[in-house]
């Protein structure tokens, strides 16, 4: 950064001609201004300018070095200039994470409609489960379950997600279903492990507000939604899922919901990003659309 200010003075000290002028321009004083041009000589080991009664003259190697540092400089202003645009306008690639269910379902129509109002900017929708704590560098906006625990990322509450215990019909044949939270640990379990997720500690309140802690066991594990609905729609256990994601398996039969006197917890969907303050228009944007639209996120729930 010392070495871009010495040629920053450099140029100014060309440009205007004499070492009182560039002084005037540069709001320093003319021995300053002197120091700093010769520091630049000493380290080059060259000498850049010809100083003399009449003023300036640049010496062949100064010249070569003034109109490469001022080609450089009006590069560097032409980066800075599209980097602050970015700052105010949405354009680039904006990178959206999202879990396979949730994604699905109900982000990427409204990332359809969210393209088509800013076709410059290139949309790129992953899905998966992730921790955005630890992928903020991966992604510009991602789509959670459960409340990050990192005060550094920006959470906003997208939309209710309350979940309920389910067993198939094939398994509760072959083992007698839970009357209380306890029996749980008699029985296979189907656990999700991802960020935002209970995984094997699930917690049901009763109708007093009594909340009974159980940790559940099971050989299935899985990071993935839709591969926990799999499993529990072909018997393989207990599962702690989302209402909205069983709704049609609970109404046809194929799904059984135990315990409905107690309350399982609400995993509730957020958006994440990352920075509190200098949000990329593209960032922004897309938040801001995603917040116009949020009442048709909970009724497609």
């Amino acid at each position: 950064m010392k070495r871009l200010a010495d040629f920053t003075i450099f140029v100014a000290v060309v440009k205007a001609g004499t070492l009182s002028e560039a002084s005037k321009a540069l709001d320093l004083s003319v021995a300053s201004v002197s120091k700093y041009v010769s520091r630049i000589e000493r380290q080059l080991g060259i000498r850049l300018l010809v100083r003399s009664s009449r003023g300036l003259k640049l010496t062949d190697e100064g010249r070569d070095l003034y109109e490469n540092v001022e080609r450089l400089m009006g590069e560097l202003d032409t980066v800075v200039a599209k980097v602050s645009q970015a700052g105010q306008h949405p354009q680039g690639t904006l990178r959206i994470a999202s879990s396979i269910g949730l994604g699905r379902k109900h982000i990427v129509p409204l990332v359809g409609e969210f393209s088509e109002r800013y076709p410059e900017l290139s949309v790129q929708l992953n899905f998966g489960e992730l921790d955005p704590s630890t992928s903020s560098h991966l992604v510009d906006v991602a789509i959670v379950l459960g409340e990050p625990q990192d005060s550094s990322m920006v959470a906003r509450r997208l939309m209710s997600n309350p979940c309920v215990l389910c067993a198939s019909p094939d398994y509760l044949a072959r083992h007698p279903a839970p009357r209380e939270p306890r029996d749980l640990q008699r029985h296979d379990c189907l656990i999700l492990d991802c960020p935002g997720a209970v995984k094997d500690q699930w917690v049901l309140e009763d109708a007093a507000g009594k909340r009974h802690t159980v940790r559940v066991r099971g050989g299935l594990i899985t990071d993935n939604s839709e591969t926990l609905r799999e499993w529990v729609l072909e018997g393989r256990g207990i599962a702690l899922k989302s209402l909205s994601d069983i709704q049609s398996q609970l109404d046809n039969g194929e799904l059984v919901r135990l315990l409905p006197e107690y309350r399982a917890p609400d995993l509730d969907f957020y958006m994440v990003y990352a920075g509190r303050e200098l949000i990329p228009a593209k960032t922004r944007a897309f938040v801001d659309f995603i917040e116009e639209n949020a009442d048709r996120l909970e009724q497609a729930g």
